[in-house]
């Protein structure tokens, strides 16, 4: 029997999983390697030939809504940024507290999209506490609030 080259590939990754994990998380080891089949033109349908004669029997809404996910979430890696390089902080020179807690924060609220960035905002709790006890560390009215002006 003679396997084209992207059998023998689902085959081999397929092997090297375990058997008992679901299909959406044999879909998401092998998309990888379906991407690259995509991006050289290969059509879904050709695609999904290819992995019920690897061994991987997946329904078409399965295969869809799951490479949706797959895309969507390596589209949202990229853009939380990297920590950048930092010297390391001197006693006399304390660390400035870094003000990035909540990522995704709307300047304000507008539009239905800016609801659906509130919605999907990414929360660092450690860096929300570092905020706070920096600004208990601050000495009392450095930065008076609208109810104090009065």
């Amino acid at each position: 029997m003679n396997e084209s080259p992207p059998v023998m590939r689902y085959r081999a990754a397929l092997a090297a999983l375990d058997p008992r994990i679901s299909i959406a998380a044999q879909l998401r080891a092998l998309f990888p390697l379906i991407e690259t089949e995509l991006a050289a033109g290969v059509p879904h349908a050709a695609v999904l030939d290819d992995l019920s004669a690897a061994g991987l029997t997946v329904q078409h809404s399965t295969y869809a809504i799951t490479l949706y996910r797959w895309r969507k979430a390596r589209r949202a890696a990229p853009s939380s940024p990297a920590p950048a390089a930092k010297s390391s902080p001197s006693p006399a020179n304390p660390p400035a507290p870094e003000l990035d807690a909540i990522q995704g924060r709307p300047r304000n609220i507008q539009t239905p999209g800016d609801l659906r960035k509130i919605r999907d905002m990414q929360i660092d709790l450690e860096a929300l506490r570092r905020e706070g006890l920096a600004n208990r560390a601050a000495p009392p009215n450095t930065t008076p609030s609208k109810r104090n002006e009065s």
